[in-house]
């Protein structure tokens, strides 16, 4: 199990209207004994509609994790399996170990702008998490496993169309808008696209920035309520003078 750890925040970004927040591992511990169980699911889902051996199984979960950030779009893509029923099949597991730090509610319900959950996590595991959190009504809107479609396309974490569907949606530009992530690869995405990129890193990553710096992250934190430290107002536009026009009272 993850234990938490306190990390001093680093880096600045722009007051955003819309926050993307991961769910995994950034508002709770998500390493603990239930996911090892998940990948368990996982590797016996493969196993019995692949025909593979268990070992071949787990390597094919890791190499679509690895490449696509998560196996569901690797098995849709080139197996046709149906992502709702393989998620739906392995997210039933005992979510009661799960744990926060801290007043997380309090610390989401104080970001100013539009709050949004932003999870490759399925519904009905969302729903178990929120539910045990005290979270589910912190968010004005929210992106799960089984709403990451672009146009009927699955289009999951860390997929720039996926980013830029939801900016659309919403009705703002890139730059107004910021992830919360634990994933480096799902924030190197979101910095192509021009979002404004924070890491939670108060369960991974502790000490990175440390040993060296990383362009597509803007801020770092260790805890959502440490967001009010990285933060900085926009840069007021600067008003154009424009030049006096003289009427000539003789014409």
């Amino acid at each position: 199990m993850s234990i938490f750890k306190f990390c001093p925040s680093g880096g600045k970004i722009t007051k955003p209207k819309l926050w993307l927040l991961d769910m995994d591992d950034t508002l709770y511990s998500a390493s603990a004994g239930m996911f090892h169980d998940i990948h368990v699911l996982m590797d016996a889902y493969i196993v019995e509609r692949l025909g593979l051996t268990s070992e071949q199984a787990n390597e094919l979960r890791k190499y679509y994790w690895r490449k696509y950030g998560v196996t569901y779009y690797g098995l849709w893509l080139h197996h046709g399996i149906d992502p709702h029923d393989f998620l739906t099949a392995t997210h039933k597991v005992d979510t009661s170990s799960i744990h926060t730090q801290g007043r997380m509610r309090e610390a989401i319900m104080s970001l100013k702008g539009q709050r949004i959950l932003f999870t490759n996590a399925p519904n009905s595991f969302v729903d178990q998490v929120l539910e045990r959190l005290n979270l589910s009504s912190c968010f004005v809107d929210q992106y799960r496993a089984e709403d990451m479609k672009v146009f009927g396309h699955w289009r999951p974490k860390p997929s720039a169309k996926m980013l830029k569907n939801v900016l659309a949606c919403h009705h703002v530009k890139p730059h107004e808008c910021c992830l919360v992530d634990d994933n480096l690869n799902n924030l190197k995405v979101a910095k192509t696209v021009g979002i404004q990129t924070v890491l939670c890193k108060g369960w991974h990553h502790h000490g990175l920035e440390v040993i060296r710096p990383i362009p597509y992250v803007d801020a770092f934190i260790s805890h959502i309520r440490d967001i009010k430290k990285i933060l900085v107002s926009p840069t007021p536009k600067k008003q154009k003078h424009r030049r006096p026009i003289f009427l000539n009272p003789y014409n």
